[in-house]
């Protein structure tokens, strides 16, 4: 399944750029709050906003490389649910920075996850479970893009 969103973030699109390659690391921690760091590698909560916290799951989030096709910027990346696995799917994405003008960037997850129990599991995700994926990369990338937004340099 495929799920995407974008916000638009008043900085721009060099700056962005630059706070993400100086650490993403620390720019994923501090924009999503009380975050276990170990090199490449975070530990989060991830869920929907407003949501009961049982939507919620905790996500080894892992780092991959930073590339640019023009003036487009890509950070790979991927979570997979800690504990019990196998009951949540596990998300490949890229978090995507490009220029809106001078003084604005466009901040877009584009990712895909596969929902876990096979024809039983793409049914529940087809009729709900979907929702509650859109709502969490929502959430997610809400908090990415609030942090950009007042930062000038990840500390």
């Amino acid at each position: 399944m495929f799920v995407q969103d974008f916000m638009i973030v008043e900085r721009p699109c060099a700056e962005l750029v630059a706070e993400v390659e100086s650490g993403a690391s620390v720019l994923f921690r501090h924009a999503l709050g009380e975050a276990e760091a170990d090199l490449n590698r975070l530990r989060v909560k991830v869920g929907p906003q407003n949501w009961p916290a049982l939507m919620a799951k905790t996500v080894d989030i892992r780092l991959g490389p930073i590339r640019r096709h023009g003036d487009l910027t890509l950070l790979a990346f991927s979570w997979h649910a800690t504990g019990t696995a196998s009951l949540f799917p596990a998300l490949d994405a890229d978090l995507e920075i490009s220029p809106l003008g001078d003084h604005r960037s466009e901040l877009a997850l584009r990712g895909r996850y596969d929902p876990p129990g096979g024809v039983l599991g793409r049914s529940a995700d087809r009729l709900l479970l979907h929702r509650l994926a859109d709502a969490t990369v929502r959430a997610f990338l809400s908090s990415l893009a609030n942090r950009l937004a007042v930062s000038k340099a990840p500390a």
